[in-house]
């Protein structure tokens, strides 16, 4: 199996070629996640009635099954009911038609929702309860109190877990090039179909992957260092 420079430049360009699709696929379950995750783990740490324990139940067995197994499931679905939804809606579209994108990011998304909720829930969890304390000592309101004191403690806490659940959104785009959408992976390889040396194709996936966790690691590290800076500054 022959490992030519030329050919593997060839698999690098093509993988690039699809990169807007994974960025895509990346920061859209990203946001959501990070806005959806941050109501659910507000409804867990206040228990509100009914809501934080069935999304405390939800979160774990959802954690509990494989991302390319939901991934699977949400595709069959779509591919043979979305013909009878667009029937009932009087809607004159056809698979042929319709972009499996949607899919991949539907999963991604709720991979990515209880995925943040845990990570912000960690956080909160991290703070004493007397910083609240300290808040309303000084007559801060309880919204004053978790503005200015205790997100400003769970940021620190909060970061490195939120860079690992992007790297990890990231990553999981990978799995999708199995519903037929073109991310990174299913872009690298391409130019393997005519010459079959899929190595060099994985190689240059992986490099590409590889790149883009160590400038998030990167910005994370810089991030991690200007707050600590500031805190030592305020101390």
């Amino acid at each position: 199996m022959s490992f030519t420079l030329e050919e593997f430049w060839q698999c690098v360009l093509s993988g690039l070629s699809c990169l807007p699709n994974t960025i895509l696929l990346t920061v859209v379950p990203v946001a959501f996640g990070a806005v959806v995750g941050t109501l659910i783990a507000i409804a867990r740490i206040y228990r509100i009635r009914f809501w934080g324990r069935f999304l405390a139940v939800f979160v774990t067995i959802y954690n509990g099954i494989p991302f390319l197994v939901a991934l699977l499931i949400y595709n069959l679905i779509f591919m043979t009911k979305f013909g009878d939804v667009a029937a009932f809606f009087h809607l004159n579209l056809s698979l042929a038609n319709v972009n499996v994108m949607g899919v991949g990011l539907f999963a991604l998304s709720l991979m990515e929702i209880c995925s943040m909720s845990e990570t912000i829930r960690g956080a909160f969890l991290s703070v004493g309860q007397g910083q609240f304390e300290a808040g309303y000592s000084i007559g801060l309101t309880r919204g004053q109190t978790m503005r200015r004191v205790i997100v400003p403690q769970m940021i620190p806490v909060a970061l490195p877990m939120l860079t690992n659940n992007v790297i990890g959104a990231m990553k999981n785009t990978s799995v999708v090039m199995t519903i037929g959408i073109m991310d990174v992976l299913n872009g690298a390889i391409q130019p393997c179909n005519v010459t079959y040396n899929y190595l060099v194709g994985y190689v240059a996936a992986a490099l590409i992957y590889w790149g883009i966790a160590a400038v998030l690691e990167a910005a994370s590290r810089k991030a991690e260092s200007r707050l600590g800076s500031y805190r030592r500054q305020t101390v």
